[in-house]
């Protein structure tokens, strides 16, 4: 049936059905960070070369496992030494941002990004979530991994893929060095206002922020910014018409039709090859987040914690993509952008 597809017809087909699939699940069963789920599977099947073997899926959640216990250590121990705590955080968002620099998966610095920012902000909440958002999260990871495979045994590639060659010119260590840190310094003040007004109710915005940060410099600039405001008010707008559709008839089945019609949308332009289509990558994970926010709540607190969920996620995507280009038209040059598998 799919002998006639083109190669990215047949990646937004599966991209699509496993997200829908991730948030079908996680709106059915709601266990603790459920949305992190499909969120996770569009990462896995939007990233460039080929999905991981089972070897490399052991290896990934080794690592999970070991950042999800590094930031609940953080959150047990550290929360309650605020300049040690703070020093520990940017040393690790810095290590970050240099390994994904490096070539280290988008997901794991976002895992990582997730463990040192969110876990340590949550210790701060009178009610102990913790323990069981960092066994939902594995969980969640674990189900997107799972499901990850299971789209590519569904809907196999047509050819076997190899990673692509980076066309780009080697960076010196102290060049990776500087824009790591420049990065680094963009999340510290939103650390920072979270951490000091114990704003514990708005972390789906750090998550975003994860999200957003792991952007080449080459999406941004003034076409990337358009774009950006294009994929995430499309994304915003599509949760908007997903909820109040759910609020006058909450079925599962009209909740599937809509994320998929909705990932379609998006899968079509994040494998289009394009210099700005990883910020459609994003435009869906703002659909999933702003979901995720109000999953089995469908009352007017719901609805207004929708809206305003979405002007801080806006908010907060500006801010970032804003200081990303200065940075790019500071230092003179663009990173490489990763080359999608549609463009195998």
């Amino acid at each position: 049936m799919l002998a006639n597809w083109t190669t990215q017809e047949i990646n937004t087909l599966r991209l699509a059905l496993a997200v829908t699939a991730g948030v079908m699940l996680a709106f059915l069963i709601a266990w603790p960070a459920a949305f992190i789920c499909p969120i996770f599977i569009s990462g896995l099947l939007s990233a460039e070369g080929p999905m991981m073997d089972g070897r490399k899926g052991v290896t990934f959640l080794a690592v999970v496992v070991l950042m999800l216990w590094l930031g609940q250590g953080i959150s047990e121990f550290l929360i309650l030494y605020p300049v040690t705590c703070t020093l520990v955080i940017i040393w690790l968002l810095f290590i970050g941002q240099f390994a994904g620099l490096s070539g280290v998966s988008p997901m794991l610095i976002v895992l990582l990004y997730l463990s040192v920012l969110m876990l340590p902000l949550m210790g701060m909440s009178p009610v102990p979530i913790v323990d069981s958002f960092v066994g939902g999260l594995f969980f969640s990871i674990l189900l997107a991994l799972v499901m990850a495979w299971g789209a590519y045994a569904l809907i196999p590639e047509r050819e076997t893929l190899v990673a692509a060659e980076k066309n780009k010119v080697e960076q010196s260590k102290d060049e990776l060095y500087a824009m790591a840190m420049a990065r680094t310094l963009l999340v510290v003040p939103l650390f920072l206002v979270f951490y000091l007004f114990e704003m514990t109710g708005q972390l789906l915005v750090l998550l975003f922020v994860a999200l957003l940060i792991q952007m080449p410099s080459a999406a941004v600039g003034a076409k990337g910014a358009l774009a950006m405001i294009v994929a995430n008010t499309v994304g915003g707008l599509a949760a908007l018409v997903i909820y109040n559709v759910l609020v006058v008839a909450p079925s599962p089945v009209m909740l599937g039709l809509m994320v998929f019609a909705v990932s379609l949308w998006f899968g079509e332009r994040v494998f289009s090859g394009s210099p700005t289509a990883s910020l459609y990558g994003t435009g869906l994970s703002t659909v999933i987040v702003l979901l995720g926010s109000t999953t089995g709540a469908f009352g007017d607190e719901a609805g207004d914690k929708l809206y305003t969920r979405l002007l801080q996620i806006l908010a907060a995507g500006l801010y970032i993509i804003a200081a990303l280009s200065l940075l790019t038209d500071k230092g003179g040059q663009s990173e490489p952008l990763p080359a999608k598998a549609a463009s195998h």
